[in-house]
């Protein structure tokens, strides 16, 4: 009997012994290592970006681990879990190296970027940076959520894009246009990505609005907005409008988009409209989505000899026009939420990134970041990707500073 004790304790002992060794390598997870080999566009002096930051953003958990790349162009990730991951990488040239690696003394921003790179062994990826200029025209702010009104309701006619001469310059805003990309952004699970490829660095719009003048009628000042709104009322006190909301009347909004055609839109006729190019919706006035529109300014020779193209794979009808990406001046993309990334809209070259606000309704903005002041003037942060670029401000103020 004593016997047969020992022998029952011995295998618990045995038993508890294997079902903590099952246990703990069931919950560890290897840590991996990963590798970033950037190098500079074909057209550049050199080929290794050196002393560029690279950054893996978790898909699942958000969580984002940074690195730098050495005088190969490797930027070296250790201790990463196995996942989805997006990977973004970025360099300012001033205009001094860009002069010896372009022939160009202008400051210039690179960037590039990839979604969903699976990582679940030691490995790496390679990358190739694109850039544009650094200044110009900008977005400044986009407000597209809506507010909610006294009676609880949702109210979304107070729209308005913020553009901010982000430059040393005066900048005529006459024949700028303003682009609503096409396709969801990523509202539910269920929702389709747009199907035109980002490949090309294209985009694709659904809606454009070009300021009017003669060439020299609109002059926008280094360090100053101007306000293009949906609907230029006060929305604060107006009858129609929202106790709520914004004031976006006379005086505050310099353009308005009156869409004259459905006899539904009112018409402030102290605000100047805007040039109804291309209208790809049948509504009754200019509203954007307030899940998170994706916004571009450009200028082009001739928008009427631009391809007007439908959604790939779709039945829908509607045609979208096929602007060049050398074309668009400034882009940001914003969509439904933080893990909307599959549905993003534009290139990475223009934007590659996202931004997104808490909901819709919320009364909230989308605002680009400070990133100095120089004799008072404020300069905006503007690396073309938005992820970085931006910040949510939850009392939008047009014109104002947060």
């Amino acid at each position: 009997m004593k016997s047969s004790v020992h022998l029952l304790i011995a295998f618990l002992v045995i038993t508890a012994i294997g079902m903590q060794a099952c246990k703990k390598s069931g919950s560890d997870t290897p840590a991996l290592s990963y590798t970033v080999t950037l190098s500079y566009p074909d057209n550049y002096a050199e080929t290794k970006a050196s002393n560029a930051t690279v950054t893996l953003t978790n898909s699942t958990t958000n969580v984002k681990s940074t690195a730098t790349t050495n005088a190969e162009g490797v930027a070296t990730f250790t201790g990463i879990l196995p996942g989805n991951y997006q990977l973004s990488a970025a360099k300012t040239l001033d205009a001094a190296t860009a002069l010896a690696l372009t022939g160009f003394d202008t400051e210039v921003f690179l960037n590039a970027a990839a979604t969903n790179q699976l990582i679940s062994a030691d490995g790496g990826a390679s990358l190739q940076l694109q850039g544009s200029k650094v200044g110009g025209l900008v977005f400044k702010q986009i407000f597209y959520t809506g507010t909610k009104t006294p009676a609880n309701g949702n109210y979304s006619a107070d729209q308005f894009y913020e553009i901010y001469n982000n430059s040393t310059d005066v900048i005529y805003a006459d024949s700028l246009y303003l682009g609503e990309s096409g396709g969801t952004p990523g509202i539910s699970s269920a929702s389709i990505p747009f199907a035109f490829s980002r490949t090309a660095g294209n985009v694709y719009v659904q809606n454009v609005w070009m300021i009017p003048g003669t060439g020299k009628t609109y002059p926008v000042q280094p360090g100053a907005s101007i306000i293009i709104s949906s609907n230029a009322i006060n929305h604060k006190t107006d009858a129609g409008g929202n106790a709520n909301s914004v004031d976006l009347g006379a005086g505050i909004s310099d353009f308005e988009g009156y869409v004259s055609s459905t006899g539904r839109d009112v018409d402030n006729p102290a605000v100047t409209n805007l040039e109804l190019t291309y209208y790809g919706l049948s509504t009754n006035n200019w509203l954007a989505t307030v899940f998170g529109p994706s916004m571009v300014i450009f200028r082009t020779k001739d928008i009427n000899a631009l391809p007007k193209l439908a959604e790939p794979g779709s039945t829908n009808p509607r045609l979208y026009i096929e602007v060049p990406g050398a074309d668009v001046i400034d882009a940001v993309d914003c969509l439904a939420n933080a893990n909307a990334v599959n549905f993003k809209r534009f290139p990475s070259a223009l934007d590659a990134g996202f931004m997104y606000c808490s909901a819709s309704y919320v009364g909230e903005s989308v605002i680009r970041k400070v990133r100095s002041t120089v004799n008072g003037r404020k300069i905006l942060q503007d690396t073309n990707n938005s992820s970085s670029d931006f910040t949510v401000s939850t009392t939008p103020l047009p014109k104002g500073w947060r």
